[in-house]
Parts: C-alpha cells; structure tokens; sequence
C-alpha cells in the first residue's frame, strides 16, 4: 500500500523544479518591495562654516506645503527627513532646493 504522490525519478526531478521556481518567484518578490526606494531626503552642507538649517524652520515650510513629515534626524555633517511616502519626499527636495541657498546639497 504504497500511496506516494511522487513515484518516478522523473516526477521528483519536476516536482523539484517547481519547487525552485515556486522558490525563485517569492524571492524576486520580496526583493522587489525590500529594495523599495526610501520616502528620505538628506541635506548636506557644501561649504565649512555653513551649519545645518534647523529643523523646526524646515517642518514649518514643509508643513505650510502640505507634506507631512515622518521623522527628522540629525547626523554630524547632514540631515535626514522621512516621509511616509515617495510622492511627499519628492514635493519636499523641490521646497528646499527653492527655500534653502546652495550651500546645501539635497538628495
């Protein structure tokens, strides 16, 4: 009473290759929204002697946009704005490439 679902070498081969593309495919997908691009925009000062703008300025003119802000985090040569979403990061660096001069770099 052999009731095995798989009984040649030939179905374990193709049951195996459908497995490793069942595999494949949930990789590629998992990759894809894990390698979703950031809702981030970093500042960084061009010039020595120029500081980071503050970032209860840069909140007021954001928020005056309508872009609401995630988080804003300091690091010890740049700033680092999140959004909640791609769309407010790109409305965000066109504010502040308008508001703040060219001292600043701001990807």
């Amino acid at each position: 009473m052999r009731s095995l679902l798989i009984k040649s070498p030939r179905q374990l081969f193709i049951a195996a290759i459908l497995c490793l593309i069942v595999l494949a495919v949930a990789v590629i997908a998992y990759q894809h929204t894990w390698q979703s691009p950031e809702a981030i925009v970093k500042i960084n000062v061009m010039n020595h002697g120029v500081s980071l703008p503050d970032g209860f300025f840069l909140y007021q003119h954001l928020s005056a946009e309508g872009i609401t802000i995630k988080s804003i985090t300091s690091g010890s040569d740049s700033l680092i704005i999140s959004f909640n979403s791609i769309e407010d990061s790109h409305a965000a660096e066109k504010v502040l490439k308008r508001i703040l001069d060219n001292g600043y770099r701001i990807e």
